[in-house]
């Protein structure tokens, strides 16, 4: 049998011996039919008056991106930073430093300024001028012509201090202790001793003379300072 007659969808064929009756397919492999659409028709060019009416799009793009104005770019500056201050901090701690030192000493001086005009007299004049001396011990009282003679007593070096003692002010003014004070030719301290006058107060323009001795005085004293002093005697 033609294969052609079975059709695409086969067809009922009947035996001529047995007269059985089938459905015969055509063969795998045989050509089958396939039903090609048509194209559709190409959309007709546009005209000039539908092209003036609707314009391109890149065009309008274009048209609006040069009617805007070109975008401005501020450039934003770096935050500063904060200038150290090391140097500074460190001139401050030196400034502050000199400033404790110098009131630690400015303290110590007028604290004790007793002990530091005793051993430095010249010292009074300072804390006069700066205004915050002490009151000055036997205020009103002169003590004038201080001599020392050396002598021997008893087989010992004796040194022997004659003075005078004039009351200048207008009223009695009692008498403070005494002190004598041997120095080397270049003012160096050597030894000191604490002494009394017997009359304990003086009337105004009253002079009193006084003696005191001490024994085996340094070879190297020649300097004598007589001051009047807070101490005991026997201090």
């Amino acid at each position: 049998m033609d294969p052609l007659s079975l059709g695409p969808q086969g067809r009922r064929v009947r035996c001529t011996k047995c007269k059985n009756v089938w459905l015969q397919t055509p063969p795998d492999d045989m050509p089958r039919r396939v039903d090609l659409t048509e194209p559709e028709p190409a959309p007709p060019p546009p005209t000039a008056s539908s092209a003036a009416a609707a314009p391109d799009a890149s065009v309008v793009a274009a048209a609006s991106a040069a009617a805007s104005p070109p975008e401005e770019r501020v450039a934003i500056p770096p935050r500063p930073r904060p200038a150290t201050r090391k140097g500074m901090s460190a001139g401050l701690g030196i400034l502050i430093l000199l400033l404790v030192i110098i009131g630690l000493a400015a303290a110590a001086g007028y604290f004790f300024q007793k002990q530091v005009v005793a051993s430095w007299p010249d010292a009074r004049e300072i804390y006069a001028a700066l205004g915050i001396a002490n009151p000055v011990l036997g205020k009103g009282l002169e003590i004038s012509n201080i001599t020392m003679v050396s002598q021997t007593i008893d087989g010992q070096p004796v040194l022997v201090v004659h003075g005078e003692i004039f009351n200048k002010g207008q009223a009695g003014i009692a008498v403070p202790n005494l002190l004598a004070t041997l120095r080397t030719q270049q003012r160096q301290w050597l030894f000191d001793w604490v002494f009394k006058i017997e009359k304990p107060q003086l009337a105004p323009g009253e002079t009193v003379t006084f003696t005191t001795t001490a024994k085996n005085p340094p070879k190297e004293a020649k300097l004598l300072e007589v001051t009047f002093t807070e101490k005991a005697v026997g201090s």
